[in-house]
């Protein structure tokens, strides 16, 4: 019989053993639990996150394709209008080199003009001359005029 007590002995305390182990183990195996239920949280905020990470870099690669499809179509108009100044700037050149060409061709007939207008007025008072030696040419002119029976300058405009 004492072997039987020695070995119920033994084997309550090996169930007590048991018995602490297990429950050491449920402590163990509820932490994890505790943990695992935290990390589970972790991993739904983190999907979460992931979502509207996914979301925003998606908005933001449309919002780039938009913007350099803007860029890319301003660059074409500013080329384009570029190309308008270039066009108009040469075009603003070759007017006002024709101008140029024109007062210049202005002025010299101008100058042709009275010219002829001296080189008349030289050989009418000439002919005068000749009509009437003693006849006074110095009031006739080609800008001169009639006025009240007399001769006058005419009015410059």
């Amino acid at each position: 019989m004492q072997s039987l007590r020695r070995k119920l002995e033994s084997t309550t305390k090996a169930n007590n053993e048991f018995k602490t182990q297990v429950e050491t183990l449920r402590e163990q195996l509820s932490k994890a639990g505790e943990k695992l239920k935290v990390a589970e949280e972790k991993v739904a905020s983190t999907k979460e996150k992931l979502k509207t990470s996914d979301a925003t870099v998606s908005r933001l690669t449309e919002r780039e394709m938009t913007l350099e499809n803007q860029l890319n179509a301003t660059q074409g108009r500013v080329a384009a209008l570029e190309k308008e100044r270039d066009a108009a700037v040469l075009s603003a050149k070759s007017a006002q080199a024709e101008a140029d060409e024109l007062r210049k061709k202005y002025k010299e007939t101008v100058k042709q003009g009275k010219s002829a207008i001296l080189m008349t007025e030289e050989a009418l008072k000439a002919q005068v001359k000749i009509v009437a030696p003693d006849f006074d040419t110095s009031a006739i002119g080609v800008f001169k005029t009639i006025k009240d029976g007399k001769i006058v300058d005419m009015p410059r405009k």
